[in-house]
């Protein structure tokens, strides 16, 4: 008796085990795979020189905040070169949370686009699509699609971390004393309108 139970017990455990190495394999042959980007813009070279170049329209917005008056409109304009090169230095020095290369940002027809090889113990391919537009003098961002790997994340996952997102962005916004007017998305473009309060 002892010797069946004993048999039992050692094939039931090597039945989970195989399960759920199955269950891991799987789940790391969808993680690790490539994310669904093929219809996607062609791929935009990072450059130093673009990095700069936001740079230095960032440094000229904040001195046009520090010199407007109440009310006076102000705008940023990016390409997709400049936020493409911007990220992949920030990246490469290391002042991003997380290690990431490869790093793709795409404005296209109200839509931001943005791909990443990200370091999550194992190389994960992370695509993201969005539409930013604005509610009540803030940024409302809506998450289109989200994937890691091969696997999409589901809308309910995505509307709980936006949630969170947008809490810690609000309360950002409110010292920054600017009202965002309108956010326009075109081919290879993003224009930002301010309004200082």
């Amino acid at each position: 008796m002892n010797k069946n139970l004993i048999r039992t017990f050692l094939l039931t455990l090597g039945a989970i085990s195989a399960g759920l190495l199955l269950i891991a394999g799987i789940g790391g042959y969808f993680i690790t795979g490539p994310a669904p980007i093929d219809d996607w813009p062609n791929w935009v070279k990072p450059t130093d020189e673009a990095a700069a170049s936001l740079d230095d329209k960032i440094k000229a917005l904040e001195q046009e905040i520090d010199e407007a008056a109440v009310g006076e409109e102000l705008t940023l304009e990016l390409t997709e070169e400049e936020a493409t090169s911007k990220l992949d230095r920030l990246a490469r020095d290391g002042e991003l949370s997380v290690e990431m290369e490869y790093i793709q940002v795409y404005f296209s027809d109200g839509i931001v686009q943005a791909f990443a090889r990200v370091d999550m113990g194992i190389d994960v391919q992370v695509a993201i699509e969005a539409n930013i537009g604005v509610e009540d003098g803030k940024p409302d961002i809506t998450i289109r699609g989200l994937n890691l790997g091969r696997i999409p994340i589901p809308k309910a996952l995505i509307n709980s971390v936006m949630t969170a997102l947008e809490r810690a962005l609000e309360e950002r916004w409110d010292d920054l004393h600017l009202e965002l007017q309108e956010v326009d998305i075109e081919h290879g473009e993003i224009t930002i309108t301010l309004v200082k309060k």
